[in-house]
């Protein structure tokens, strides 16, 4: 087995430069459990994987967390050595009951500079004050993450990578911003994948008993230019798509109870997932009922309207 950290060279990645020096008892501890992560890992990864990784590690972090936890779950990924060489693959395969699950793995940056980048905010200690959560800005450079990885997967189909009875799926890590993403009432990925817009609650004003509640319809998420559609599960151009695993977890915090995993079904999916397939700590169905859609989150008996 190869050392994870044993890469030098040019625009490296400051984390990464960080983890290698592993000054710190903390960033010793996170060498030592990457370097065991990438001890199973390595099998599956492509030859450029460590140089990728010491230039994006939030990006190939996620990759390999997921193909980790996929293992330590039992599954079967494919291996390097039977992968494509000429033209790519997703990132990860499972191997299971003669079919193939694809996952194309993706951890969005905070975006160029402008009134849609996610803009870290002012410590209170160096002139900083209360700012909103940037919600909005998330929720755009979600669904552009999803729309790049979405295009990725319509090419490896047409190219037959992937085989017309594959699952495809798209995973998308909010790790470089999860700080400021909240995973209740919904996770954020929701919002952006349905149009679901801001919780509301109606209350007996002489009983204060909870007479009615849900979210608004919110099918536009907006920007500097033109507004984004946050209906790519209700889209039959997505259809090809087969669900979304999307967390906040990343190197500075493993917690699953903080930062869960969760997996999102396409109601519309040309080849679904299975439920309780997977590895997830939620895991949400939708279904269509009269005018509304249904989400209920199967593993944790979690069901709330949303009108379209």
């Amino acid at each position: 087995m190869s050392d994870l950290f044993d890469v030098d060279g040019a625009n490296l990645d400051r984390g990464f430069e960080n983890l290698k020096a592993a000054t710190s008892t903390i960033e010793q501890q996170l060498r030592f459990t990457l370097q065991e992560m990438w001890e199973s890992y390595e099998p599956y990864a492509d030859p450029d994987f460590r140089q990728g990784f010491a230039r994006d590690v939030d990006g190939r972090f996620w990759e390999m967390y997921l193909g980790c936890t996929l293992l330590e779950a039992g599954r079967t990924l494919l291996p390097v050595n039977e992968r494509q060489r000429e033209g790519g693959q997703p990132d990860l395969c499972v191997l299971e009951e003669g079919r193939r699950i694809w996952i194309e793995a993706i951890t969005p940056d905070e975006g160029a500079p402008g009134p849609d980048q996610i803009v870290r905010p002012i410590p209170i200690n160096k002139g900083g004050g209360i700012v909103a959560a940037p919600i909005r800005q998330v929720q755009l450079r979600t669904s552009g993450a999803f729309w790049t990885k979405a295009q990725k997967i319509a090419h490896y189909l047409e190219q037959d990578v992937i085989a017309p009875e594959d699952t495809r799926i798209i995973a998308i890590s909010a790790s470089r911003f999860g700080v400021y993403v909240a995973e209740q009432p919904l996770p954020l990925i929701m919002t952006t994948l349905f149009p679901i817009g801001d919780a509301y609650f109606s209350i007996d004003r002489n009983t204060g008993d909870v007479l009615e509640e849900g979210f608004h319809s919110a099918p536009l998420i907006y920007r500097e230019r033109s507004p984004i559609p946050r209906t790519a599960f209700l889209d039959e151009r997505f259809a090809n798509i087969s669900g979304v695993i999307w967390s906040r977890i990343g190197i500075g915090n493993l917690s699953r109870q903080i930062r869960p995993i969760t997996y999102v079904h396409n109601p519309l999916a040309q080849i679904p997932l299975p439920t309780n397939w997977g590895i997830w700590d939620r895991e949400f169905v939708t279904s269509q009922s009269g005018d509304q859609w249904e989400f209920t989150d199967i593993l944790g008996s979690a069901s709330s309207p949303e009108t379209s």
